[in-house]
């Protein structure tokens, strides 16, 4: 679904550095997700041995979705003390969006963000577990 909404956003990526940033972020939890799948089936399902650069894309693009999943929490907290300030926000914009909707959307994006960050360090700690099946 990501990596969906990135393809159609590219035109609009290269519009500002924060939208760059914003669309790095996004390519690199793509990549997290795809290699974190490579070492979940090969080493743990399979036991086969891979070449470490496998876990070198792993850590690299695991820490740039930790940072991901750190910005996420840290934006979406305010909100959640706050949400009213945000609906009148977006009531100026021309957009009107029930509170109760707003919130159950901020909750889901601060779980998303939770189960990302648990999901990375669990990883991390499998692959140093399995050190040994990385050539």
């Amino acid at each position: 679904m990501l990596a969906i909404s990135l393809l159609f956003s590219i035109p609009m990526l290269f519009s500002s550095p924060i939208t760059m940033l914003s669309g790095f972020m996004m390519i690199a939890v793509i990549l997290y997700s795809w290699f974190s799948f490579e070492f979940r089936q090969r080493v743990l399902q399979q036991h086969k041995t891979v070449r470490h650069s496998l876990r070198d894309w792993v850590k690299v693009n695991g820490i740039v979705t930790l940072i991901f999943s750190f910005m996420i929490f840290i934006g979406v907290l305010p909100l959640l003390q706050h949400p009213q300030s945000f609906a009148d926000a977006l009531k100026g914009m021309g957009f009107d969006m029930p509170l109760k909707s707003m919130t159950s959307f901020f909750y889901g994006m601060l779980i998303y963000a939770i189960i990302l960050a648990i999901h990375i360090l669990w990883t991390f700690a499998l692959i140093k577990k399995n050190e040994e099946f990385f050539q």
